[in-house]
């Protein structure tokens, strides 16, 4: 998957808006009541790859059954569950489990 792919595939998701993140695209979906969540993901369009807003626990699991394609930030964000996701190494159903995990943390779920 490339970053078009992957940026067309998030927007094609029901209530997902787009949005600027410190000059990156990241994107929100509105809960039941109509309201914007939290950043569920990023795009870092120069690196080809996206951040994933999950928590530690699936980070892990994640990086433990896909290491070439998810895995920790190098930094306390990452310590905290931001996961960068290698686009070259998913394909969309590999993406939608991931993003469907940080939809749910932004949500509250």
């Amino acid at each position: 998957m490339n970053v078009a792919e992957a940026q067309a595939f998030v927007l094609g998701m029901p209530g997902v808006s787009e949005h600027d993140h410190f000059g990156r695209p990241a994107y929100c979906i509105r809960n039941a009541k109509g309201k914007p969540s939290t950043i569920f993901m990023t795009l870092w369009l120069d690196d080809h790859r996206a951040v994933l807003m999950l928590n530690v626990e699936e980070q892990a699991d994640l990086h433990a059954q896909y290491p070439e394609a998810f895995f920790p930030l190098p930094n306390k964000w990452g310590e905290k569950g931001a996961t960068f996701v290698e686009l070259a190494h998913v394909n969309a159903k590999l993406l939608r489990m991931g993003i469907d995990l940080a939809v749910a943390k932004s949500l509250g779920m």
